[in-house]
């Protein structure tokens, strides 16, 4: 029995809890959730134009309608040879050698093989148009391409197209996950990298949790460069190498081409003269001729 409570009014007129008992509804108990069934066989095809075309209403990039020619010459991978191939309705073959017992006048049928406003919607019991649309030199996918020949349309995928959306949508979720979590030791570099403003348009320097939310922000827009470069051992180098440049730890400018300690004016490296300086040194830190320059800089984030 589940307990509910609720307020009433006593015989002083003083508001009080009430607490009654109420029953499990049978029925609700009673419901099966049944899971997803297994997908199945699509009852039609889409297939959408993707070429080039010149339509006279300023609301669609495809035509009112679009044509296609029933014929083609195409190479047959399985043969290894350039064949006919034909769509004629009611005719379960589409190589043109194979229909010459056909008469001329089925022959010489042209078949309405057309796009309305783009789409052209091939029912799976048409077999045969199906292949002739997926065989033919204007399909999108269509490999070997016969020269001079070029790409009209493509078949529309929605599995695809929704495990593609899914995928993405796993990653978001995964950079997001990881931007919530990162200690602020990961995080303040690697935002410094990703270009997340340390400092409002006012010149006053931002809290951590602004800083967090952008950050966060990011890892929702761009959530494959930021899983790329998350706790990258560059990242942090840059960071520290940044850092040392704007409070002339490491002096850049005193001599041109050249980066030295800004106290001892000690030689660090020779920066070449397609580099920046920045991106030179951080690199340069972890090479075996970097290595003293990476334990100096270590100790700059310590």
């Amino acid at each position: 029995m589940a307990k509910v409570t609720k307020k009433t009014i006593d015989e002083n007129g003083n508001l009080v809890d009430a607490v009654s008992t109420v029953e499990e509804h049978s029925l609700v108990s009673d419901i099966v959730i049944e899971s997803p069934k297994k997908k199945k066989a699509p009852t039609e095809y889409v297939f959408q134009l993707t070429g080039k075309f010149y339509s006279n209403s300023v609301y669609s990039q495809y035509p009112e309608n679009y044509m296609l020619r029933n014929t083609d010459i195409i190479y047959d991978e399985e043969t290894g040879t350039e064949r006919n191939i034909r769509y004629l309705e009611g005719v379960s073959t589409i190589w043109e050698e194979e229909q010459n017992h056909l008469s001329d006048f089925k022959k010489n049928q042209r078949p309405d093989i057309r796009f309305v406003k783009g789409f052209l919607r091939v029912p799976a019991n048409k077999p045969s148009l199906y292949e002739f649309l997926t065989k033919s030199n204007m399909f999108d996918k269509k490999s070997n391409r016969m020269s001079g020949s070029r790409a009209v349309y493509t078949m529309l995928d929605f599995e695809a197209q929704e495990e593609k959306e899914i995928v993405k949508t796993e990653r978001r979720m995964e950079a997001m996950k990881i931007a919530m979590d990162a200690p602020d030791e990961v995080m303040i570099p690697h935002a410094k990298y990703l270009g997340v403003k340390f400092v409002n348009s006012y010149g006053v320097e931002r809290g951590n949790r602004a800083i967090k939310m952008d950050y966060i922000g990011f890892a929702d827009r761009n959530p494959e460069t930021f899983i790329k470069t998350y706790n990258n051992p560059l990242v942090k180098v840059q960071y520290l190498v940044s850092k040392a440049i704007q409070t002339n730890i490491i002096d850049i400018s005193s001599m041109k081409g050249q980066a030295s300690w800004g106290d001892t004016k000690k030689f660090i490296a020779q920066i070449p003269d397609n580099k920046d300086a920045l991106t030179f040194l951080s690199e340069y830190s972890l090479t075996e001729k970097g290595k003293d320059f990476y334990a100096q800089l270590k100790t700059l984030g310590e």
